[in-house]
């Protein structure tokens, strides 16, 4: 049944979940696997039913703007002036190619991205910073964050309606660093060139704000999904750099999100245990994925001890279960995450990342189907 009642009803449950920690059933949602997130899932007819299947059934956390946070694919990195920037796509077998040349006062910048056909994500195999030259020429660049298209936002928030809430991609300043240069080059610099990333930090934190702000004044959320902190979690880098690069960097875009009434998801892969005592001080409202080990290194059931009512639990069930497991392992999957959240800490159950082949596989568009079936079945038993 898709009544009214019931849009409002899953609109009103998260946002009852985001302001008061209280909730009757545990909400489900797909990651964005429906019609208002991806525009390529919504003109893509192997979607079409899941998308039917997700409108009627899950609470939706509508994606809004870019994923990515490199040159050419974010508002944050725009640029004003169309003769700074010279841009060739051409085409190779099964493959789409981007090259980007960008004028700086200190000299030019050039990236090269590649997303291939049927596989709805960019591989980013040459990014703007290469060199030591390289980052003052970023330093250099004419970014000036893009203005917030409000129509573009409003018509997606007008379709969407009362099945869910709109959610705003936001890279943190870490992430605007290091998704422009290879992850070694910026392992090795934060040694060797530690004054050059701290500027390329700065830089990047001051044009965050830029642009974050004038989102919030122009309406947009009520959710910020901000990702990027995975990039310096331990084992990777030390307590300290996470500290450093994430904790003091996002505080102010927290604390700015919060300011204007928004919330919080906090996105970060892998191990969280050692820094989960940063989510809970910098006053995140959500976190996801939650993984279970060996993706991660701490079950829900005592991540949801852990942080009691203080934090909003977003996960935890694998894509990749979603692409191969059968559908009874899919509704044990999701009867064991909800036994060990529920109760114990708010959660909604979500899985690690979305598909993004195409066409969709015959199991995927089942499994999910199945995993909001699950999730309606066991969520409301939580709460009885």
């Amino acid at each position: 049944m898709d009544t009214s009642q019931a849009h409002e009803s899953r609109r009103s449950t998260l946002l009852t979940l985001l302001s008061e920690r209280r909730q009757e059933i545990v909400p489900v949602t797909t990651y964005g696997v429906d019609r208002y997130s991806h525009p390529w899932m919504a003109a893509d007819p192997s979607f079409a039913r899941l998308l039917d299947y997700t409108d009627s059934h899950e609470h939706i956390f509508a994606l809004h703007r870019s994923y990515y946070a490199s040159f050419g694919a974010t508002d944050v990195l725009g640029v004003s002036d169309p003769a700074a920037v010279e841009q060739r796509s051409y085409r190779t077998e099964g493959a789409t190619h981007t090259e980007y040349v960008l004028h700086t006062p200190a000299g030019d910048l050039t990236a090269h991205y590649t997303e291939n056909d049927g596989v709805h994500t960019v591989w980013r195999h040459d990014m703007l910073i290469k060199s030591d030259d390289d980052m003052d020429r970023f330093l250099a660049a004419p970014f000036v964050p893009a203005p917030p298209d409000v129509e573009s936002f409003e018509r997606t928030r007008q379709a969407l309606g009362e099945r869910g809430v709109m959610e705003i991609e936001v890279p943190d300043p870490l992430c605007l660093v290091v998704e422009n240069m290879s992850y070694e080059d910026f392992m090795v610099r934060t040694l060797f060139a530690p004054a050059k990333i701290d500027a390329l930090l700065d830089k990047a934190a001051e044009l965050l704000h830029t642009w974050l702000e004038s989102v919030l004044r122009a309406g947009f959320g009520p959710v910020f999904r901000v990702f990027g902190p995975e990039y310096a979690a331990p084992p990777i880098m030390s307590l300290k750099y996470f500290k450093k690069f994430v904790t003091a960097y996002d505080r102010p875009l927290i604390e700015l999100i919060h300011r204007h009434g928004g919330y919080v998801r906090y996105h970060c892969h892998g191990p969280i245990r050692r820094i989960l005592d940063d989510f809970l001080a910098l006053g995140v409202d959500m976190t996801d994925p939650c993984e279970a080990p060996p993706s991660g290194d701490i079950t829900l059931r005592e991540l949801a001890d852990r942080v009691g009512r203080d934090l909003i639990l977003m996960g935890n069930i694998q894509l990749d279960d979603i692409e191969r497991a059968g559908p009874e392992k899919i509704d044990a999957l999701v009867a064991e995450a909800i036994d060990a959240a529920g109760g114990r800490a708010p959660f909604i159950l979500c899985p690690t990342a979305f598909p993004f082949s195409s066409p969709l596989p015959v199991v995927t568009e089942g499994n999910l189907m199945r995993f909001l079936d699950a999730a309606e079945k066991y969520g409301a038993k939580a709460f009885s």
